[in-house]
């Protein structure tokens, strides 16, 4: 089964919560209105700033959180990101977007939360294009009651995938190889 990268970004906040016991499952519901997922890069002559446009998931999805110490392992599906659904403010930029991250073999970015420690750490796990590599993501979540809001911003070098950034204009214009993948989440988490 697969399901939305946003669930990816929901388990990572759900181990704020010291309301468990060592192993539990959770249902989660999105806010599905002031939740987002973006990716910034940069040329050697501007800025640009891609939104990920799916619906973001409006039912709820169930985890399972093991506690080990300060370490909190994470079962669930690996999370998908349809790489389609990111777009651009110019059309063209979103074309180059989904050629350069080889949507046509590769249509999906997959995202796995191995772990999260201190209960700020996520150990992610991101396939792109092909290539899979390891992350640490710093969190920054505040919980209210039943509600917790988490973000962050991913530092990825798209070199490290296997990538090259893109040269348009005969090379005048020259893609940054680091971008950013930057997300807010906010949700509501609810015992099973």
């Amino acid at each position: 089964m697969r399901v939305s990268i946003l669930h990816i970004l929901l388990i990572t906040v759900l181990s704020l919560s010291s309301a468990y016991s060592q192993s539990e499952r959770k249902r989660v519901k999105i806010n599905t209105h002031t939740s987002f997922v973006e990716i910034h890069g940069t040329t050697n002559v501007n800025s640009f700033n891609c939104s990920y446009n799916a619906k973001l998931p409006e039912n709820e999805f169930e985890v399972t959180l093991i506690k080990k110490g300060n370490v909190i392992e994470v079962e669930h599906e690996a999370l998908f990101l349809k790489v389609l659904n990111f777009k651009c403010p110019n059309p063209q930029m979103s074309d180059d977007l989904h050629d350069l991250l080889e949507y046509e073999d590769y249509p999906y970015i997959i995202f796995q939360v191995k772990k999260i420690t201190n209960k700020k750490t996520a150990h992610i796990m991101i396939e792109m294009a092909g290539e899979k590599q390891s992350y640490s993501v710093n969190l920054q979540n505040t919980l209210h009651k039943s509600q917790v809001v988490s973000s962050a911003i991913m530092n990825l070098c798209i070199t490290d995938f296997g990538l090259q950034p893109p040269e348009k204009f005969f090379g005048m214009v020259k893609v940054n190889e680091n971008i950013e993948v930057e997300f807010k989440i906010e949700m509501n988490f609810y015992n099973k």
